[in-house]
């Protein structure tokens, strides 16, 4: 007889992770909840080395025909081949010339390359990264601060270095820090067009959204020509409690100057051609005035006046309020308990100069105080958007990923394709945004292609005990408690046990005998039960 409710080890593993496995359930169970968080919030850098190891041998294949020399093209030579994921160690510069040559000397087949090998590896990563926080939580961050592969070639090609160098380090670090460096890398600066602002007419869209979307909230917006005077108090200095669109003119002018190596010109000729941060003089404002209450003007230095504004956005409480209460969400759901909000906004204000700040907030919404046990233990809420419930399969079924060259376009369709999402704000995160019948269906279908690509591999078959084999309940009851931890609703129960005693069903399939029979079967009930309302929230 399964359990009506999932044992607070799989529940609170699910809200943090992609997906709960036998494994961390027993080590949660051995060593406590606390330690295994604790361990999970302290990962070595980089990939550990289970992942590197996966992923050094993979290959995805590339082919495109030969380019002929044509006008000012030397045309390239043609490929077919299975080449390892090189590009995940490029190097921005590197980046940089090979977009700036594409449909000259390089195929543009390499510059979308790049973006393959990366969604490749975020597949892998997520699937069996042992530090699953980390992974889930580089997801919030590089949805936080969201740059879409559509808007620009050259922001798309850096995303693999926007995942690598500024957002998978600095998950458990500081928010300020991460501030900077998303503000500083070069997928952003291309994707919000900060690169290009100028002296004499900075561009406001970086600024809009660092200040609506990245720190402060719409929530604290005051319009275009606000009065208000109430204040908040940062470091003994008094800071507007809102912002307005003058407030946005001068945070663009405070950070224009902020820019890449674009070849552009510079105070002492062009700039080098590599994509780098760099600060211009030549390109940076000197009519910067009052920011939130903090007159800009009498800060002289380089990039002083851009630093002022992420150090004051970075402070103040309406960041923490609006950020910490995305965090939650993202982790318990819609309406997440009041209670974690406050202890995150705490933390976070708490440890503001601490380079762990990010650690301990985490801390303290996952382990917080008494009453941590209880929100983490409560029972889902949080719908799986399709990319957690793909991962989820793969997690609860053992199966093995490797570089598919679909990745990031497998879930298109259902809106939820790795770097996707065209505009600033990111993909939604509320439970009615992937709630669709019409996309369970397409989902179900996808589920079954992707199992059966070549890139994937599972043994369904090896992983079911001889003692259920014949029998449709102790099936069904066996990859239902393996995947949920729980019953499913008994009109859903039934309708498992129904169709495994059909015609097409896992028990026809083992009386008839055949491996491949037997594993289809099998896959046929892990997609069915991935398919239900239980398995699609956390």
């Amino acid at each position: 007889m399964l359990p009506s409710k999932p044992s607070f080890e799989r529940l609170a593993l699910n809200r943090i992770t992609f997906g709960a496995r036998d494994k961390e359930i027993a080590a949660v169970r051995e060593n406590g909840w606390a330690a295994w968080v604790q361990a999970q919030l302290d990962p070595p850098a980089g990939d550990e080395p289970p992942v590197a190891g996966q992923l050094a041998p993979q290959r995805m294949h590339i082919a495109y025909a030969v380019q002929l020399p044509a006008g000012n093209s030397p045309g390239w030579p043609a490929i077919d081949e299975r080449r390892r994921l090189d590009y995940l160690g490029a190097d921005i510069a590197s980046i940089w010339d090979m977009v700036a040559k594409t449909e000259i000397t390089v195929a543009p087949n390499e510059r979308a390359r790049i973006q393959q090998e990366l969604n490749a590896a975020n597949w892998i990563r997520n699937t069996h990264a042992h530090y699953q926080i980390r992974e889930f939580m580089a997801a919030f961050w590089a949805n936080h601060f969201n740059v879409g592969r559509q808007e620009d070639v050259y922001a798309t090609a850096a995303l693999e270095t926007y995942d690598r160098d500024v957002i998978r380090p600095r998950v458990f670090g500081n928010f300020r820090d991460l501030l900077q460096a998303t503000c500083c890398s070069a997928a952003m600066m291309r994707y919000l067009n900060n690169y290009a602002s100028g002296a004499a007419a900075p561009t406001e869209n970086y600024a809009r959204e660092l200040l609506e979307l990245h720190t402060l909230g719409a929530g604290v917006y005051r319009g275009v020509g606000s009065t208000a005077t109430d204040t908040v108090t940062i470091n003994g200095v008094n800071i507007a409690a809102g912002f307005t669109d003058g407030d946005i003119v001068q945070a663009a002018r405070a950070l224009s100057g902020w820019t890449i190596e674009h070849g552009q010109d510079g105070e002492g000729g062009p700039l080098p051609f590599t994509g780098r941060f760099t600060y211009n003089p030549a390109q940076h404002s000197d009519k910067a005035a009052t920011f939130m209450g903090v007159d800009l003007a009498l800060l002289n230095e380089p990039m002083a006046q851009g630093t002022r504004v992420l150090d004051i956005l970075a402070a103040h409480p309406a960041t923490a309020a609006f950020v910490c209460t995305k965090i939650c969400r993202y982790i318990f759901g819609d309406e997440p308990p009041p209670g974690v909000i406050a202890r995150a906004a705490a933390a976070w204000t708490e440890h503001s100069d601490k380079p762990d700040q990010l650690k301990r907030v985490m801390m303290a919404i996952l382990l917080g105080d008494d009453l941590a046990g209880r929100d983490m233990g409560a029972m889902p809420g949080k719908v799986r958007r399709p990319h957690e419930r793909m991962m989820a399969l793969f997690r609860a079924t053992g199966t093995t990923v490797n570089a598919f060259d679909r990745a990031g376009d497998a879930l298109l369709s259902l809106g939820d394709g790795l770097y996707a999402w065209p505009t600033p704000e990111g993909r939604p995160d509320s439970n009615a945004a992937w709630l669709s019948a019409a996309s369970s269906l397409r989902f179900w279908n996808l589920m079954f292609d992707v199992l059966d690509h070549p890139a994937f591999y599972t043994d369904l078959a090896g992983q079911t005990p001889k003692s259920v084999q014949m029998s449709a309940e102790s099936l069904i009851e066996f990859w239902v408690e393996r995947m949920l931890g729980a019953a499913l609703r008994p009109e859903g129960m039934r309708a498992l046990i129904e169709d495994a005693k059909g015609p097409i069903g896992i028990v026809a399939a083992y009386r008839s005998g055949g491996i491949t029979n037997i594993e289809n079967a099998l896959r046929r009930v892990a997609v069915l039960i991935a398919t239900s309302p239980e398995f699609a929230l956390r």
